[in-house]
This record gives structure tokens, sequence and C-alpha cells, in this order.
């Protein structure tokens, strides 16, 4: 059997799903984009290759959803979950494209395409990994930058300090172009590490109103006396 790769990209609690254009039986349906794992190559790099072939893009592989489903008697599909490391996806960007059109779902939009059958075995684990990331996104600490270079260079400076960091790009409600859209650094880094960074880049500082407030700093209320030893 020969293996055959799929990535549930996600990015924002949303994931990415491609229309096919060919073949005719599949054409107009939906999946998670790839492609076949070539002989000697690793399934990771062949997800990379195939997406940057495919959609103009590259992504990063982090974890493979569970279960293999055959297709036909002489392939079988796995599905990577991933993340984009560069790019927008552009199936227009390429010179045979296989994909017509993208879209980005999320957890309860999973049912509004028409996905081919061998990849909705996974839709329930994917589903329950959106929900999860949604609900990690409703607590954390965001800011928000109207130049990409602004929101790279914040996601940098908290990167290189150890806080979990992501950039996305910002959708207004019901809105999935992502024309002059805003761009968001979701961090764990404290609002006031957040805050510096925020003004030193004109952006600003989005909180959940239920995350809690950061403790007040517990200051000395005399100088602090330092004992030396004399003898």
């Amino acid at each position: 059997m020969r293996t055959v790769v799929g990535a549930a990209v996600v990015r924002g609690a949303r994931v990415l799903a491609a229309r096919r254009t060919a073949p005719a039986e599949a054409a107009g349906r939906w999946e998670f984009p790839g492609g076949k794992v070539e002989p000697g190559e690793r399934p990771d790099d062949a997800l990379v290759r195939e997406i940057a072939e495919e959609l103009d893009c590259d992504i990063e592989v982090t974890g493979w959803l569970q279960g293999a489903v055959p297709i036909g008697e002489t392939h079988v599909l796995t599905v990577a979950s991933a993340r984009l490391v560069r790019g927008e996806p552009d199936p227009g960007a390429v010179d045979t494209p296989g994909h017509d059109l993208v879209r980005w779902l999320a957890a309860d939009e999973l049912d509004e395409v028409d996905w081919l059958e061998p990849d909705r075995p996974f839709l329930p684990e994917l589903s329950t990994i959106l929900r999860a990331e949604a609900a990690r996104l409703q607590t954390s600490r965001r800011g928000i930058f109207f130049e990409e270079d602004d929101a790279l260079a914040v996601a940098g400076r908290l990167a290189a300090d150890g806080w979990a960091v992501e950039v996305l790009r910002e959708r207004y409600q019901g809105e999935d172009d992502d024309e002059d859209h805003p761009w968001a650094v979701v961090t764990d880094a404290p609002d006031l590490i957040l805050e510096v960074l925020v003004d030193e880049h004109d952006g600003w500082l989005d909180v959940p109103d239920d995350v809690p407030a950061a403790p007040p700093l517990d200051l000395p209320t005399a100088p602090k006396r330092i004992k030396r030893d004399l003898g």
C-alpha cells in the first residue's frame, strides 16, 4: 500500500480545507491538501513538499492524527496536524493547481463543506483539537498590529525570552478575506511585558475580559538592609 499524506493546517482555531479540481469524480469536493509519499521519503518531508507545490506556502508538521484510511486497494491516507510558517495558501499561485479554493473552518463549520470520504474519519478528532484551541485563545493575551513586520518582531522578542507565542491573521466577524486585516500576536506572556512591546511597535493590547489581572508586585516598604561580615 502506498501512503498518501494530508495536512490539517490549524491557525486561530480554524483548519485549512481545499477544494479539488480533479479528477472529475473528486472535483468540487473538499480535502486536507497533500499527496503521495515518494519512495525513500519521510511522510513529514513529503507533506511539506506537497503543500509547497500545491498551495505555495510552507508548513511545519506538529503531530499526526490517529488512524489511517484506505483509498481504494492501493493507497492509505494519514493526516498530520500542522501550522503555517511562511506565506498564505494560494492554489492560484502554482503552475498546475489541483485546487481552486481554500477555506479556514472552525469546529462548528466542518460540516459546511462536502468532504471527500477518506478525509471524513479524521473530522471528530480534529473538531476536538479546534475546540481546545478556541478555548485556549479566549484566555490568551493578544497584541494587535497592522504591519506583519511589527507582529513578527514582537513575536521574536517574546519567543527569545521563553514565552509561548504565535502570529495569527486577525479576522472581522463573518469575513474570510485577509486583505487589510490586522495581525495578532497571541502569547502567555504577562500583560506588562506585552504592553511594552506593543507600545514600541505602534500596536494595541487586547486582553479578554475573563483573563485575571496580574497580581501587584510585592514592593518593599523600606530599604533592604544588607548584612556584611565585619569580622
